[in-house]
């Protein structure tokens, strides 16, 4: 051991350590005093000025933090050192490590920091939007809507003929007596849906009545008599149809504010696909996973 003492090195780290030491001790409280300072400059005060208000063009920033009272400076001020003390805190007890909650907002924050490059699209054109109508019209078509009124008998309880029988007799009733839309209720047996159907569309025409039923309301004209009997899936309708309309497609003009808001959309989740990707171009998939048998 006396030998090992002797040895040049060994009597320089010895010496080093010492004075490390020696310093360390000496300035203990100055060491505690770096440790528990945040440091709080023009840049950082920006940088948590953009998060929080969440703007991504540094002049519009720097321009909101110098209209800044010196009352709202102070709490942006205070508000940043919190949330540091917050963070150095939990790094310190370890907390950021196998949390998957913590991992899961960086995640987060870092996809919402990619739409900082939506402001570096060109602004859509009317060309552009009625370029993407074109492409996407068949996705604003409006469904086929029918308004009319029934009279329902059920072929619960009865067979199928005597059913259609009474609703023929119901028809011939209806129409001698000129029974108008509002007075259907008081006729007929009581339907599993609904009396009256105002500008339904034919989906739910359809799930209420069945496909044939649906067909052949959409098949017929609207007239001021009564039509039918119609079969359905429970039994036989007598209807007074007063409208039914087949499915279009919207002029541009009618629909521009949503094609707009559409188009945004997508070029918005194409710049951050791309963006995405530039991003993915610096890593490399190693796939260390076994194959399914």
């Amino acid at each position: 051991m006396k030998n090992l003492l002797k040895e040049p090195l060994v009597q320089f780290l010895v010496i080093a350590v010492l004075l490390l030491g020696g310093e360390r001790l000496f300035n203990a409280d100055n060491y505690a005093y770096q440790q528990y300072r945040i440091d709080i400059d023009n840049s950082v005060l920006l940088q948590f000025l953009q998060l929080q208000a969440k703007m991504f063009n540094p002049a519009d920033a720097q321009a909101a933090l110098d209209r800044l009272s010196s009352e709202e400076r102070q709490r942006l001020i205070e508000d940043y050192g919190r949330n540091e003390a917050l963070f150095r805190e939990g790094i310190a007890l370890n907390l950021d490590k196998n949390d998957q909650i913590i991992r899961s907002r960086v995640i987060q924050k870092m996809d919402y920091l990619l739409q900082g490059f939506y402001d570096e699209a060109q602004p859509l054109t009317e060309n552009d939007l009625r370029a993407y109508f074109a492409e996407h019209q068949q996705e604003y078509q409006k469904p086929a809507t029918a308004t009319f009124t029934h009279v329902f008998i059920s072929t619960e309880k009865r067979s199928v003929d005597a059913a259609k029988a009474m609703a023929e007799t119901l028809y011939t009733e209806l129409n001698a007596q000129a029974v108008p839309f509002e007075n259907a209720p008081r006729y007929g047996e009581r339907f599993l849906y609904n009396r009256n159907y105002v500008g339904r569309d034919d989906d739910e025409i359809n799930s209420h009545f069945g496909r044939d039923f649906q067909e052949t309301i959409f098949a017929l004209q609207p007239e001021k008599q009564w039509q039918g009997p119609i079969q359905s899936a429970y039994g036989w309708h007598v209807v007074l149809l007063v409208k039914n309309t087949p499915a279009y497609i919207p002029a541009f003009e009618e629909i521009a504010p949503a094609v707009f808001a559409d188009a945004q959309r997508q070029q918005q989740l194409q710049i951050k696909r791309t963006a995405m990707d530039d991003l993915m171009t610096k890593y490399q998939l190693n796939d260390l996973t076994e194959p399914v048998q």
